[in-house]
């Protein structure tokens, strides 16, 4: 099993990620992050930024953690329609396909 690597919910820790990993996305968290800040500040609620670091938080976690070449060959098949062997909630619980 491969270890994930997680981001830390904090504007340095996603930034630094980003700008590592998705230099363009980079540059839209900051853009995002600033006027969150700014709404916050108007409306005296942490609201916005907790959902743009939230979001960014996820984005950033997703790239650190890219899918291995067998998760990128059966998303390619589920794609494509194929979902044998993958599994379903049923009224009996779980049958694989």
């Amino acid at each position: 099993m491969t270890a994930t690597i997680k981001i830390a919910r904090s504007r340095p820790s996603i930034r630094a990620a980003l700008a590592e990993l998705s230099p363009a996305e980079c540059q839209r968290f900051e853009t995002e992050f600033q006027q969150a800040a700014q709404q916050a500040g108007e409306q005296v609620d942490l609201t916005p930024l907790d959902s743009v670091l939230d979001r960014w938080a996820g984005r950033a976690t997703i790239l650190a953690n890219p899918l291995s070449e067998q998760e990128q060959e059966l998303l390619a098949r589920f794609r494509d329609g194929d979902d044998r062997g993958s599994y379903v909630r049923d009224g009996d619980g779980w049958r694989q396909l």
